[in-house]
């Protein structure tokens, strides 16, 4: 008898639930923590023996100079170190990354929930107070992490493949590049596509390969487990919307989710473009490698990046790039080691006495999708930790891939809409069902998530989470908000973070576009047969006084419930900070590529779009090798 057969005799002898010992969200928190500082500890050791800075026994890194480095292994580094790595055998390529290995929990969809904020492998960062948004939040900040660990927030984010639209690229092209058609959505579309093995929702589409990718390193697939997702684009269909693609023809659809997974666990970029795919002879790849500075030089009058400096098991060295270094470290990690190092707006370094390197407006273009919580909806089905993490659940997971454990958690389904001050007039807006019960521990999940008050929460949602209601969330957000913040130095120290301010909802536009998709979809929800369900009877804390389900109460609860999707973009911008072919303006021998040089945010999650950047940029230094 083989091991499946043998699980499943096991499996189809035990009752249909076969419920953990505990509730499994009263535990599961506490465990991840334990389980992701155990296994951080250990890499750490590990990683000491084997590749030390006094000793290494990885033949790839016993050298100070290299030809490339490229500072963050995360959703762009990845890639793009790989890719310049196999490109050509003779250059040495060096990869700085201040995280280690990701755990195996990190490669279990399901649990994205949990492990957003989990100090030992996360970036954890707070916004400044928010004038015009997150009121219901801690401090009224806004709450956001950052992977810190090989494949970056690919390794902890909710795993949605969505492109964005194509008119957002077509003005990339006309509107900060110059009229430089190399970035128009027609001359990008082959990099979505090189990436891509897509085994999506629409795979079987005549249209799906003008549109999707076979044979790449990354996996884009659908998943079984969207509860929900039928009886919502049911009701799409009878509100008169269309269910199709949204990374085809058309973007203003409903549809099922495509997400990066492969065989039911996380396809990260570091498993699609590493793990799985070779590993290049010629890649020294340094984990808990924090750099610290860029190093210059100035040649004929003019900087040139020269190598960086870096902390690693407490001790500091500095290595060289006799071609070029390349920022991969994300929106917030690119700037502030741009501005540590000299470049960034004049005023600003000056009042931190820093050396001005290159004076440019890095960090002042900070772009984020805002969001607002619609609901809850007394729905079901939907997603209970407590009732469906089950002995079933993970054998399933195990053996073939599927169920809840394989599936981003709640996630069940996605729907865009253009508002009426979308300017130009294309989709602006973005909404996905978040199909989750409201059980006991949920006010303090949705506060390591999203920073929401576990007080407010608790006191909305009695006496429903206390007796495991099913239920639905959707979460909505600006695609392409107004409202431009800017990232800053808090002090010279690297190991500080920086400041974040990202204005959420201060142009008014945000909370209108807001207004019109909250109420398009309670409309949904509660004027279709196939939905048919009120939403939440007990109003948002702090809009009571509001009359019920009117315009001003929709747009109290938008500020009371709002913050980040960890879709942060800018802050090294196109035509701004990077010139065309991504190089830092006015410096030799440096880039950024990551999602900072995104001028504005795509309407859609910021995964796709910035692998797309890396498969972009890498080209781009494969063309000047």
């Amino acid at each position: 008898m083989g091991l499946v057969d043998a699980v499943n005799t096991v499996l189809n002898a035990l009752p249909a639930r076969w419920p953990l010992p505990l509730p499994a969200s009263a535990v599961i928190v506490t465990a991840l923590t334990l389980a992701i500082n155990s296994w951080v500890t250990l890499d750490i050791a590990r990683d000491v023996a084997a590749n030390s800075e006094l000793l290494t026994l990885d033949s790839k890194c016993q050298f100070t100079t290299f030809d490339y480095i490229v500072v963050g292994a995360g959703g762009a580094g990845m890639v793009v170190a790989t890719r310049i790595a196999n490109a050509s055998s003779s250059n040495r390529v060096l990869l700085l990354e201040a995280g280690g290995e990701p755990s195996i929990l990190n490669g279990i969809p399901s649990m994205d929930f949990f492990l957003l904020n989990q100090p030992a492998n996360t970036w954890i960062y707070n916004s400044t107070v928010q004038n015009h948004a997150c009121e219901n939040n801690d401090g009224k900040r806004s709450l956001t992490t950052r992977g810190k660990m090989m494949g970056g927030s690919t390794s902890i984010n909710f795993m949605m493949y969505v492109r964005g639209n194509k008119e957002d690229f077509n003005r990339w092209s006309t509107e900060d590049a110059g009229g430089d058609t190399q970035w128009n959505y027609e001359n990008l579309l082959p990099y979505f596509k090189k990436s891509e093995d897509y085994n999506g929702a629409y795979a079987g589409d005549a249209s799906s390969s003008e549109y999707h990718g076979k044979g790449g390193l990354l996996n884009v697939a659908t998943h079984d487990y969207m509860p929900g997702v039928d009886d919502f684009l049911a009701a799409a269909i009878e509100k008169g919307y269309t269910v199709g693609d949204y990374n085809g023809e058309n973007q203003e659809v409903f549809s099922k989710l495509d997400v990066t997974t492969q065989d039911g666990w996380r396809e990260s970029t570091y498993r699609a473009f590493y793990q799985d795919t070779g590993k290049p002879s010629n890649l020294c790849i340094k984990k808990y490698a924090h750099v610290t500075k860029i190093n210059f030089r100035n040649v004929n009058g003019k900087p040139r990046a020269t190598g960086v400096t870096y902390q690693r098991h407490n001790l500091t060295r500095s290595v060289t790039a006799r071609k070029e270094v390349i920022m991969s470290a994300g929106t917030f990690g690119s700037p502030k080691l741009l501005m540590l190092s000299g470049v960034g707006p004049q005023a600003h370094l000056k009042s931190l006495n820093i050396p001005v390197v290159k004076d440019l407006p890095v960090g002042q273009n900070l772009n984020d999708h805002a969001f607002t919580i619609i609901g809850p909806f007394m729905a079901s089905p939907s997603l209970n930790p407590n009732r469906d993490v089950t002995a079933q659940a993970a054998a399933n997971f195990l053996l073939s891939g599927t169920g809840a454990l394989a599936a981003p958690a709640g996630l069940a389904g996605v729907a865009f809409f253009t508002s009426p001050v979308a300017e130009p007039a294309y989709p602006d807006l973005q909404v996905v069902d978040f199909s989750v019960a409201l059980y006991p521990e949920l006010p303090r999940d949705l506060n390591k998530l999203f920073g929401i008050r576990v007080d407010i929460l608790d006191n909305w949602f009695t006496p429903y989470h206390k007796n495991n209601t099913d239920a639905r969330f959707l979460v909505l957000w600006a695609g392409r908000a107004k409202s431009v913040g800017n990232v800053t130095l808090a002090s010279t120290n690297p190991n500080d973070n920086p400041n974040i301010d990202p204005q959420y909802l201060a142009n008014p536009d945000d909370t209108e576009a807001l207004l019109y998709g909250f109420k398009k979809v309670v409309d949904l929800f509660e004027n279709s047969t196939a939905l048919n369900t009120p939403i939440f009877p007990k109003p948002v804390p702090g809009c009571e006084s509001l009359p019920f389900k009117s315009d001003d109460y929709y747009r109290c609860a938008i500020k009371k419930f709002s913050g980040s999707l960890y879709h942060h973009v800018g802050t090294c911008s196109l035509g701004k900070v990077v010139d065309n072919n991504l190089k830092v303006i006015g410096i030799d021998h440096l880039r950024v590529i990551d999602a900072s040089v995104m001028p504005r945010t795509p309407n859609g999650n910021t995964q796709a779009s910035t692998i797309m950047i890396a498969e972009k940029g890498s080209d781009l230094i494969i063309a000047d090798m």
